[in-house]
């Protein structure tokens, strides 16, 4: 997931999140289920036959998650992707990344925002000019 989106102007919001489905092979009926199903969980199903350049920051940027979610990768690279959201969608985004991992995923988040790190309780790595100054693993429960 990129800071800056990366949308295509010239597809729908439909159109877009469905790409990446498209590029591997997926059945069209599989793919216009799975996408409407990501949008829909992403308040975006409404949405759907817009152009990115017709949505505000935030959906544009809920529409650049649900693209790299709905394929279920292995690996996801986020960065920054609640930078232009209100405090109650970044939880929303952040529990629908957390549940990707939770189904497989691994995820990467690159983020400024220290308390979204400390909610979920997983390894944090600090970095202070492209040095590692802290590096906080996750505290087991006590039995």
């Amino acid at each position: 997931m990129f800071q800056d989106f990366k949308l295509l102007p010239r597809r729908t919001v439909e159109e877009n999140v469905a790409l990446s489905l498209q590029v591997t092979g997926t059945p069209p009926r599989e793919t216009r289920a799975r996408v409407f199903a990501i949008l829909k969980q992403l308040g975006l199903q409404h949405r759907r036959y817009h152009h990115p350049l017709s949505l505000s920051g935030g959906e544009q940027q809920r529409v650049a998650i649900a693209r790299a979610l709905v394929n279920e990768p292995e690996i996801l690279l986020a960065d920054e992707p609640t930078g232009n959201l209100d405090p109650e969608l970044t939880v929303e985004i952040m529990d629908l990344i957390a549940s990707a991992a939770l189904r497989g995923t691994t995820v990467v988040v690159a983020t400024h925002e220290l308390e979204i790190v400390r909610r979920y309780g997983k390894r944090a790595v600090r970095l202070e000019g492209g040095q590692i100054v802290e590096d906080t693993q996750p505290s087991m429960p006590r039995t």
